[in-house]
């Protein structure tokens, strides 16, 4: 390909852009004999790869799609273009599903099995995410017009984002305000920050995943998952060993996808169990997923009095939480029609009136079809007083 001859194309396209590293990768290679720090390395790098690979697969057509996927030294990198405004949400939202998944692995999978867990350090991962417009180039290949290469100052500042991962105090995964802007309707919860940008920006807006529900992790029945399940498991029985926040989503995550996934009532039972230990184990616990997990458990429990005081303290703290919002309109709504209390009728009325009106697009079929029926219920009750 030495000879491939490529052009740029006029039109630009938009892209969702990921960049990895390792973090204070240098103060490893100076601990770290040659050989151990070259392990940690292609350790990374195949981890990368092939979770990469199952999350995001080769495009079947090159001529419209364009995906890569790289990691080289400490760094890896995902790009994906074009994507549509419309779509552009999920996969970003799918990014984060897997650098939790990667984080996950790095930390209990290979080195928890590997025997690697009596380094005093841990890899540590950092990672930025950008939506931008960046420009294409074509090669012929296979006699066809292939999406060869993206370019562009969006590129940049994706390297940008990532390298602000350092001010993190979550999970270390940073999101533009561009990327950030389109998660509103996904449950996960981000953290603002006002970094400044090197050669870009003096102060540039981005975002930290604080803590999220990723229920769609791409888990598989390999060694290093495995592994990663039986942490999880274990974690969730003895929370005093969680030693860092961005763990607590991670383990619940991967017991909702269990709870999804075994055909064993007895596992499911288990894994429901496992949560429910995670979410009650601490009268001071103040992690945004595990208080929502304690509202779900009240709602299955039809105690939605209980349910709504979590749901209100979860939209008040943390108002972008559009997730939330949601459920607090079907908790008021069965507290009305159990006792007939007003002000739950009436702020129920509101918010589903909002929804349909203001943010349409945050409410699937069913959610709609229910706010509609809520609403005319609400309408004859009070034509017949």
């Amino acid at each position: 390909m030495d000879d491939e001859k490529i052009a740029v194309r006029d039109t630009p396209i938009h892209a969702v852009l990921l960049f990895a590293d390792i973090i204070e990768s240098s103060k490893y290679s100076a601990v770290l004999s040659y050989a151990e720090y070259a392990k940690r390395l292609l350790d990374f790098q195949e981890s990368f790869l092939s979770l990469a690979e199952r999350y995001f697969p080769e495009p079947e057509d090159r001529t419209s799609d364009f995906r890569e996927v790289s990691a080289r030294g400490d760094e890896g990198l995902v790009f994906l273009a074009p994507v549509s405004l419309d779509s552009a949400a999920d996969v970003v939202f799918r990014l984060i599903e897997f650098l939790y998944h990667l984080k996950g692995i790095l930390r209990f999978g290979r080195e928890e099995s590997d025997g690697v867990a009596a380094s005093p350090r841990r890899i540590g991962l950092g990672a930025g995410i950008h939506v931008g417009r960046v420009a294409f180039a074509v090669a012929e290949r296979n006699n066809r017009s292939v999406i060869a290469r993206l370019e562009g100052f969006s590129i940049n500042y994706a390297k940008r984002v990532e390298s602000c991962s350092r001010l993190g105090k979550y999970s270390r995964i940073f999101l533009s305000k561009d990327a950030a802007r389109l998660l509103e309707d996904k449950p996960v919860i981000l953290s603002h920050f006002q970094a400044s940008m090197k050669g870009i920006d003096d102060i540039a807006e981005v975002y930290e995943v604080q803590a999220g529900l990723f229920s769609g992790l791409n888990l598989s029945d390999d060694k290093d998952d495995n592994q990663l399940v039986d942490q999880a498991v274990t974690r969730a029985d003895h929370p005093e060993r969680i030693e860092e926040a961005w763990m607590k989503s991670l383990i619940v995550s991967i017991l909702d996808y269990l709870l999804q996934t075994s055909p064993v009532k007895a596992l499911r039972a288990k894994y429901a169990d496992g949560q429910l230990r995670l979410a009650w184990h601490s009268s001071t616990e103040d992690d945004p997923i595990l208080l929502y997990l304690r509202a779900r458990d009240l709602r299955e429990k039809k105690e939605h009095t209980q349910q709504l005081r979590y749901l209100k303290e979860l939209a008040q703290k943390y108002p972008e939480f559009v997730y939330v919002r949601k459920k607090m309109i079907q908790a008021c709504w069965a507290i009305a029609k159990g006792k007939a209390e007003r002000a739950e009728m009436v702020f129920a009325r509101d918010m589903a009136k909002e929804f349909l009106d203001r943010f349409p697009q945050f409410l699937d079929a069913a959610e709609v079809r229910e706010f509609r029926e809520l609403i005319k219920k609400m309408a004859r009750g009070t034509k017949g007083t």
